[in-house]
């Protein structure tokens, strides 16, 4: 009987385009802090411009957020703002260049009441990870 050893991975938002999208199902190369490793937590994703990442393959399994639950996706590919999609089809649209962390745009029924800005604009993005089959991938050092 073998059980598939998981890792638990800190995402916490650095804005600007930097950090890297996730998605349910995904395998893919991805770059951590090296040897920065948090209580609680096994990796910490990198989202700097900086160049000493340790780079692991890996399969996303389960991302979930404190207060919203599951997500399947955060996609932080657009330019200027991340769209994270819960599970079950909601949706929040973040701002990522001026005023990173405030909410653009979300689905009609997110959890948040996004008309108040003072609870909107002051959300924790931080997210966590589930990662199966971690190995290392170094080679290549491009992000």
């Amino acid at each position: 009987m073998s059980t598939e050893v998981t890792f638990l991975a800190l995402w916490e938002p650095a804005w600007y385009n930097l950090d890297q999208s996730l998605k349910v199902g995904r395998q893919d190369r991805f770059a951590f802090y090296h040897g920065s490793v948090l209580p609680g937590y096994d990796l910490v994703f990198a989202n700097d411009l900086g160049t000493n990442w340790d780079y692991r393959s890996a399969t996303v399994e389960l991302i979930e957020h404190p207060e919203f639950g599951l997500l399947d996706e955060v996609d932080a590919t657009e330019f200027g703002q991340y769209t994270f999609r819960l599970q079950d089809g909601r949706w929040i649209i973040i701002e990522a260049e001026e005023g990173p962390g405030k909410v653009n745009a979300a689905s009609p029924d997110f959890p948040v009441d996004v008309s108040d800005p003072g609870r909107a604009d002051n959300l924790d993005w931080t997210l966590v990870a589930v990662l199966s089959g971690v190995r290392n991938a170094n080679q290549g050092r491009s992000r």
